[in-house]
């Protein structure tokens, strides 16, 4: 399947036939620079990959595991989040082909594989803005883009002296920010965009960045929302039921809807961990779902039933269909387990 290059007016969501009148400026976008325009015309390789220009010189790649960000402007190229390892070549061709500018800066919302596997990649394609020191192994007369990400990032993808890290040295994070140490957030200056990547303590895991691009109006959520299933709530890495619901809080807080009219271009567009375009509408409603399943969970614990007893009695009903799953590798089941234990943990013990 070749790669989808299409503009927001053609995909913002359920309702986009709200907008079938602006049909016809959908495919030309010939005013912009002539990078964009190439993006758009050019002939695009076979990789399955699909490029959504979101707002002026902001790009949502699908397809290559996680969805990944793509912010262009006098500066160079910030690439939030990076795909599968295996999808890197084809991520990185998509990229020269909506610019020629070098990938300046890469941040990363979390250590999933799916998130970070084109760091290596990425990186090795990029320049720093200000020579820093990002130098690989074998590469000593040239240097790479940072890599940032909050500090548990770094501790994941790396390992203690002697052992086997699970991810090689050039795809770790380059530059940190740790929540631990009090630092809950780094703030960047970048293409005129101010930038900000916010920590999100106990979410999906405990090493969550949200990423939002002020000026853009757009915002990065990594896994903490993704509507192609229930929240993964990663319980070995520090995530918990009620650091999802916070999370999902705090993006409700920040973005904005354009009310009277939730499906014009006018609000925050919000780019999920997975799946479609987002607004503010679809977070609300996607929050909601998550804090019902969690409060029906909360009450079934509070009556003394057991984890099985809860699984029967489908705490998920009514968003089952939507979000859940019987196989793969987040079912309905491991959802519910995992806010049960979450919530068990926090001190909802059975009475």
């Amino acid at each position: 399947m070749s790669i989808e290059s299409r503009s927001i007016r053609a995909v913002i969501g359920p309702n986009a036939r709200l907008l079938v009148l602006l049909a016809v400026i959908v495919v030309g976008q010939a005013a912009g620079p002539p990078a964009r325009v190439a993006a758009q015309t050019e002939p695009q390789s076979d990789s399955g990959l699909r490029v959504l220009e979101i707002k002026p010189n902001f790009y949502m790649i699908s397809g290559a595991g996680s969805n990944v960000a793509v912010h262009i402007g006098p500066d160079g190229v910030v690439v939030t989040d990076t795909g599968k390892a295996e999808m890197a070549g084809a991520l990185l061709a998509a990229i020269k082909r909506l610019t020629p500018r070098p990938i300046r800066y890469i941040i990363n919302t979390s250590a999933d594989s799916d998130h970070v596997g084109g760091n290596a990649t990425l990186s090795a394609a990029g320049q720093p803005i200000v020579p820093a020191g990002y130098r690989r192994e074998g590469f000593a007369d040239r240097e790479f883009a940072p890599i940032l990400a909050e500090e548990r990032v770094l501790t994941r993808m790396s390992a203690p002296t002697g052992e086997q890290a699970p991810y090689p040295v050039p795809a770790w994070p380059t530059t940190t920010y740790s929540a631990a140490a009090g630092e809950r957030q780094r703030k960047l200056v970048l293409n005129g965009e101010a930038i900000q990547v916010m920590y999100q303590p106990a979410a999906h895991t405990d090493a969550d960045s949200l990423v939002y691009f002020r000026r853009s109006d757009v915002v990065m959520t990594g896994d903490a929302f993704d509507v192609t299933r229930f929240p993964v709530i990663d319980l070995a890495r520090g995530g918990s039921i009620q650091g999802v619901v916070d999370s999902l809080n705090r993006l409700v807080e920040m973005t904005f809807s354009s009310t009277p009219f939730p499906y014009q271009e006018d609000g925050t567009l919000i780019v999920p961990g997975h799946g479609r375009l987002c607004t503010t509408t679809d977070l609300v409603g996607y929050r909601d779902m998550v804090s019902i399943i969690r409060d029906r969970v909360q009450d079934l614990i509070k009556k003394g039933r057991t984890l099985e007893e809860i699984q029967q009695a489908n705490p998920t009903g009514g968003y089952r269909r939507q979000y859940g799953s019987e196989t793969g590798n987040w079912t309905t089941r491991m959802f519910v387990e995992a806010i049960y234990k979450s919530l068990i943990a926090q001190g909802g013990s059975r009475q």
